[in-house]
């Protein structure tokens, strides 16, 4: 048992310096004067009533001019359409069923991407809120380091209880366990960072690399879209961007664990082997030190005093409540250990992938562009 916490009380002083590193050295996006380069703005949107004229008048309110915002209405059911059409300034695309083997997203970005005009794509989910100098800053940003593709880091909505507890994941992630200051100095694919927050590539490489014809069957198509400019040689960045983009991803406890049970076994590689390792290593390297430091466990003490320094760092950083940094953790690898073993069950065993009111067979779907 000794071993165990020497090697996890390593692990987190290990993440405590990375958070550190990662949040001095990434870079962070700024204010520029707007250019004249053209940007398309492409929004897939699937009943997205709720956020969809918030996200859509963000970018009608852009200070850079030389843009278009096309939104790929993917067969909503709700009141999308209705909305989209009494917003003037906005190019609507009806879209159609996916054909065989495309995921719905994939498929309402590759409509988009056809009709789009810009000699820069900004590909954009729909509950994205850019501030009014986001794109400008972002262009000068990409103009500025030469990369084939930016990718926008950005500020997490977070309200109610479940969303304060549980989103913290994907920065903790992110910032403590992920070298993502390095992925800004390599071509390794494994290490590429994209978003739906936003994915901003030249038009000319994009087709060059396949488009998302090369991601219809990826279900985290964002990332893969990282990795595929990586797998043909070319060079991604990230900046952080969370004065000038946010998003609200998920709405409460149900939407948390419903919307990343689409992915998670997918991260893993579909891998059963490898999705009860990673629960069992959840359990032991953040669960079981608050157990043993209950009992007054020294190593145990030590390694929740190193847990509690990077979320304090962490959250002070991103501006997320400090009560929860020094508290929500234990509860957060709680929930994601269930979503991680949900995930298992629902797109593993039980095949079957369910995204935006469709159902897929999971078997025929992948992380990105891996293969």
């Amino acid at each position: 048992m000794t071993l165990l916490l020497l090697a996890v009380l390593a692990l987190w002083l290990f993440a405590v310096g990375q958070t550190v590193l990662n949040l001095l050295l990434l870079p962070r996006l700024r204010r520029a004067e707007p250019r004249g380069t053209f940007v398309s703005v492409v929004i897939p949107a699937r009943d997205e009533e709720r956020t969809i004229e918030r996200t859509v008048r963000a970018f009608l309110a852009q200070t850079h001019q030389a843009m278009e915002i096309l939104v790929v209405n993917d067969r909503s059911t709700d009141r999308t359409g209705e909305i989209l059409r009494s917003i003037g300034g906005v190019t609507v695309i009806d879209g159609v069923e996916p054909p065989e083997g495309w995921l719905g997203k994939p498929w309402a970005l590759h409509q988009g991407s056809k009709r789009a005009k810009g000699e820069l794509l900004l590909f954009v989910d729909a509950d994205i809120i850019y501030a009014p100098d986001a794109i400008g800053a972002a262009v000068a940003q990409f103009e500025k380091n030469g990369k084939t593709m930016l990718t926008l880091f950005p500020q997490f909505e977070l309200h109610g209880f479940w969303e304060h507890i549980g989103m913290p994941m994907l920065a903790l992630t992110a910032f403590a366990f992920l070298p993502t200051w390095l992925s800004n100095r390599t071509r390794i694919a494994r290490l590429a960072i994209g978003g739906g927050t936003g994915n901003l590539i030249r038009r000319s490489d994009y087709e060059a690399i396949g488009g998302h014809e090369q991601l219809k069957d990826a279900v985290i198509d964002d990332v893969g879209l990282a990795r595929l400019v990586r797998h043909n040689g070319l060079r991604t960045e990230v900046v952080r961007a969370d004065r000038f983009v946010s998003v609200r991803m998920y709405h409460g406890l149900r939407e948390i664990i419903e919307g990343f049970t689409k992915n998670a076994f997918s991260t893993l590689g579909r891998s059963y082997v490898v999705g009860v390792a990673n629960i069992l290593l959840l359990i032991a390297t953040h669960l079981l030190p608050f157990a043993l430091a209950l009992a007054g466990n020294r190593l145990a003490l030590a390694i929740v005093a190193a847990i509690t320094l990077t979320r304090v760092v962490l959250f002070l950083d991103l501006r997320y409540g400090l009560v929860n940094a020094l508290l929500g953790h234990p509860l957060m690898i709680g929930l994601w250990a269930w979503v991680f073993l949900r995930s298992i069950w629902y797109t593993g065993v039980r095949r079957q992938l369910h995204w935006r009111g469709r159902t897929y067979d999971a078997r025929q779907t992948r992380f990105g562009a891996d293969r």
